[in-house]
């Protein structure tokens, strides 16, 4: 049996060509010189990059790594005129950085993990919000949020003394998995 730790890791990725945008082929990377033995991972984008986007010092706003589904925008309290984006599945919401819709923006009554959840199920292309883990409460369009509920465009909903608007981009007409089957 050879020597495992003597072996070179070869990294593979996925590539389309530039001449034919359908077509996919694959590179292989060779390990650098100078990586000093340590392992590169590469492989598809992870979705919920904000948790990666916090420990890099980019600003998490959940959407440095998946695409971009929909919007919370802020339309009262300390964030006002601000916006953040949801990616798809679970968006959990609250003050502190590493959250995927992180609001920290100075509204301490807003939990600082899993405050509420919004969820994005591309299957169906829905989109649903249910309360967080912690003390604090949701409401969705001035009612509490007990349980799990669907969203609809312009759904107000309220964490802490801050009001929010749901700004849906993907849903039955259109959702990213159709762009990635359609050459552009």
């Amino acid at each position: 049996m050879p020597d495992e730790e003597d072996e070179k890791t070869r990294l593979i990725r996925r590539e389309k060509p530039a001449a034919d945008p359908a077509v996919e082929s694959t590179r292989v990377l060779e390990p650098e010189d100078d990586d000093g033995g340590h392992t590169k991972l590469v492989g598809p984008a992870r979705r919920g990059g904000a948790s990666e986007a916090a420990a890099s010092g980019n600003p998490g706003d959940g959407g440095e790594v998946d695409p971009v589904v929909g919007w919370l925008v802020v339309l009262a309290g300390p964030g006002r005129g601000n916006a953040r984006r949801l990616g798809y599945g679970q968006n959990s919401v609250g003050r502190d950085k590493g959250e995927r819709v992180s609001l920290d923006f100075g509204d301490a009554s807003i939990s600082r993990s899993k405050h509420a959840f919004v969820l994005y199920e591309p299957r169906k292309r829905q989109y649903f919000i249910r309360p967080g883990e912690g003390a604090n409460l949701t409401y969705l369009n001035g009612e509490l949020l007990a349980d799990a509920r669907p969203l609809t465009p312009a759904d107000l909903i309220e964490v802490g003394g801050t009001k929010l608007k749901f700004v849906p981009f993907c849903g039955p007409e259109f959702d990213w998995e159709d762009a990635a089957q359609k050459p552009v």
